[in-house]
């Protein structure tokens, strides 16, 4: 990946290759979505393609980022500190009402959520996996105020307990991803309350 180049990019075919490329990668999986098509989509000759990305792999990388930046502008991730105390859940409820109000307004939220599960080479290494890393270590630190606070219970090891809750945050999120299409508008609130419900009883003494 050629960054100077892409910095360098015409900012509304940089923006174009975005969402195309971006539509693409989530409707049709990594492994399927087809780079000519992307190309073709965005009006571009492949040597201008070459010219500023050497893969589709490539391209990948550069439209997660996008998409992550545009996240990090409109979604402020509190440091877990500010959990600690009796505030604990109804600060974390006001934070995960938060995120459902971005998904909702943003649609490349949904389109990020579908890339981050298209089994991309990113998933072992790269942005993808940076991000998820981050995200882990984010729970984990989360949890541990909450333990110390007395918010969540301590009868389960630590060891055990974070990737359990991962574990069911992740099927959530890929579930409701991959179903989001078939979820009525109406219900998408109530069915983010269950499962921020499901996670309190599953965590909370």
């Amino acid at each position: 990946m050629n960054t100077g180049r892409l910095r360098r990019m015409d900012l509304d075919r940089r923006r174009r290759l975005v969402e195309i490329a971006a539509a693409e990668f989530a409707s049709e999986g990594y492994g399927n979505a087809s780079l000519n098509r992307i190309i073709d989509g965005c009006g571009m000759s492949k040597s201008s393609f070459y010219y500023v990305l050497n893969s589709k792999a490539d391209l990948f990388e550069f439209v997660v980022r996008e998409l992550l930046d545009s996240a990090a502008g409109t979604i402020s991730i509190p440091k877990p500190e500010e959990f600690a105390g009796c505030m604990f859940w109804p600060r974390l409820e006001r934070f995960f009402a938060d995120l459902v109000v971005a998904s909702q307004t943003h649609e490349w939220f949904l389109t990020l959520g579908r890339m981050f599960y298209s089994q991309s080479p990113s998933t072992e290494q790269g942005t993808v996996s940076d991000t998820l890393a981050a995200v882990r270590a984010w729970v984990e630190e989360l949890l541990l105020v909450g333990r110390a606070s007395g918010a969540v219970r301590d009868d389960l090891p630590e060891a055990l307990q974070v990737p359990l809750a991962l574990g069911v945050i992740q099927v959530f999120d890929e579930w409701t991803v991959a179903h989001y299409d078939e979820i009525p508008p109406a219900e998408h609130g109530s069915l983010a309350d269950a499962q921020f419900a499901a996670i309190r009883r599953l965590l909370e003494p």
